[in-house]
């Protein structure tokens, strides 16, 4: 998992010449925050940047929230005019690469993970999440240099990692990077008896399973919510306990062409690979 970049907390303005009416708005999203009313926070950002659009502090922030809404694509805009504003802020260039990497821009992801760390050659978010970045795509050698570095810097999320460095590479590893069939059997990854196959992944099936269900969309190119229910259904393999596998039951939220909340389950095995292909009736991440 990346790292989360937390906000800045309290309501300390950088700019003495910050506009007062400014300061409020901030001051008021920065509440709604903390009382996790995420939309309320953006419409006071908004209003602050009206009345005051060099605040780099501001974009930035709202910017995180956006990220935490996943409107990916609307908090890249966000730290783009941070890092105008303030071109050796590296937070900014960390949060961008993060929400990069949530829309399948490995390649721009990984130049701003870079640039964070040119910044600060010590920055433990951007070591950790460029690690996470270059393990999953295979480049374990560069990744483990990172762990290495964050572990040794004092980082304990990344002892873990660390240690897994020490160990022979993994085989039988598959990442979640992208899809790029959508199904053609509407039972597929609806019945337990067709479950989406995606394998065990550098961090493990669980994170496989939750790499696949964040590149899904529903009808309205929105991201779907979703939470794990149980572990059932078993089926013969050979790379399940004692010959039998489990696939994973998750139940599923997303809005339909009407732009209602409808929700389902969605059966998935870590046990075993095929390619993963999209549900028929959604879709996938568009860059």
């Amino acid at each position: 998992m990346k790292r989360i970049i937390l906000i800045l907390t309290g309501c300390l303005i950088i700019n003495t010449s910050y506009g007062q009416d400014a300061k409020d708005y901030y001051a008021k999203g920065m509440t709604a925050i903390k009382e996790q009313k995420l939309d309320e926070a953006v419409s006071y950002f908004d209003k602050s940047i009206e009345l005051k659009k060099d605040e780099y502090v501001v974009w930035y922030n709202r910017g995180i929230v956006k990220s935490w809404q996943r409107k990916y694509k609307e908090s890249i805009v966000d730290f783009n005019q941070t890092i105008v504003l303030n071109p050796t802020y590296k937070k900014a260039y960390n949060s961008r690469a993060n929400s990069k990497n949530d829309i399948t821009d490995y390649d721009g992801a990984l130049a701003d993970y870079n640039a964070a760390i040119k910044l600060d050659s010590l920055y433990i978010d951007a070591l950790y999440n460029r690690g996470v970045l270059l393990e999953l795509l295979g480049k374990r050698d560069e990744a483990c240099k990172d762990f290495n570095l964050a572990y040794r810097l004092g980082d304990e999320q990344s002892k873990r990692k660390a240690e897994k460095c020490k160990e022979p590479a993994p085989t039988g590893i598959y990442s979640i990077l992208r899809l790029t069939k959508t199904a053609a059997d509407n039972k597929y990854g609806f019945s337990s008896d067709k479950p989406v196959k995606v394998g065990p992944g550098p961090d493990g099936g669980p994170a496989n399973q939750r790499a696949y269900l964040n590149l899904l969309r529903d009808i309205n190119g929105k991201p779907i919510e979703y939470k794990r229910v149980q572990s059932c259904c078993g089926y013969n393999s050979e790379n399940g306990f004692l010959g039998v596998a489990m696939v994973d039951k998750y139940e599923i939220y997303y809005t339909n062409k009407q732009g209602e909340q409808e929700k389902t389950f969605v059966y998935i095995s870590m046990y075993d690979y095929e390619e993963p292909q999209i549900l028929v009736g959604f879709k996938t991440v568009e860059k």
